[in-house]
């Protein structure tokens, strides 16, 4: 599999790290993440944004990995966020940079929402992610 990440220099240039496209070739096998919100193993919910940040995205991790992969075959994901998002974007951010660094980061889409599916959730993130053959 190889990815390429379509940065056109004719596109406006993204005001933080995300690609605005990845091109995948010889790709293998796809994984489609449901929406994952920030539950602790032990199925409590934090109260805090930053807490279910980092829950999502470990999830996301071992999710991947249990399908065979790893963070760098995710290309592709969907964050949803409420209004707590504006108090604590650089943090939000700096939880994102320790699992997608460098510039190898998924074509990300990020929506404030009025509300979520359940009471608590303030955080909740889709993700592809293309597995080698």
């Amino acid at each position: 599999m190889e990815k390429s990440f379509i940065n056109p220099p004719d596109v406006y240039k993204a005001p933080w790290r995300f690609n605005q496209a990845i091109k995948v070739t010889g790709a293998g096998s796809l994984v489609f993440l449901s929406g994952i919100v920030g539950y602790d193993l032990d199925g409590s919910l934090p109260r805090d944004i930053l807490t279910q940040a980092e829950n999502c995205y470990a999830s996301i991790k071992r999710i991947v990995e249990a399908a065979g992969g790893t963070l760098h075959d995710v290309v592709k994901t969907n964050v949803y966020v409420g209004e707590e998002y504006q108090i604590h974007k650089d943090e939000l951010r700096d939880i994102r940079a320790r699992y997608f660094d460098g510039d190898d980061v998924p074509a990300t889409t990020l929506l404030r929402v009025a509300g979520f599916a359940q009471t608590g959730y303030l955080i909740e993130i889709e993700a592809i992610a293309v597995l080698k053959s």
